[in-house]
């Protein structure tokens, strides 16, 4: 499995919760700290998912998914965004509407990975 993944995320213990999981399920995980830093990543390089945190600072999670999706050649396949706000008042955000999947934190270790593997399932039938 080589799928890749950017994981955008500014709790250093979410991050490397999430981090572990995915790498121990066999994915190549690129982690980012803040939504300018995970924007530079994906600038640099195309990604099967990327995973983006909703409230970050520099650039938060709703304007990553919206300059991600403008990137040409480097538009990720799939969006997966995490918010630990209420999803009804998530999903009253425009850019949020362009994720893939929406989730809410906390989230078991197996739940995510079951999304995750949706998610990378469904990148590669439209790739």
């Amino acid at each position: 499995m080589s799928e890749s993944i950017l994981l955008v995320e500014d709790n250093a213990l979410v991050l490397a919760q999430l981090n572990q999981t995915l790498t121990t399920a066999g994915y190549q995980v690129t982690t980012a700290i803040n939504g300018l830093d995970g924007y530079n990543k994906a600038q640099q390089q195309r990604f099967d998912l990327c995973i983006v945190d909703h409230l970050m600072p520099l650039m938060n999670g709703p304007q990553l998914i919206k300059n991600l999706i403008s990137l040409a050649g480097n538009a990720p396949s799939t969006i997966m965004f995490l918010t630990t706000q209420e999803l009804k008042v998530v999903d009253q955000i425009s850019e949020v509407q362009l994720a893939n999947k929406v989730l809410s934190k906390p989230i078991s270790n197996s739940e995510f990975l079951d999304e995750v593997r949706q998610l990378i399932e469904y990148s590669s039938e439209v790739a």
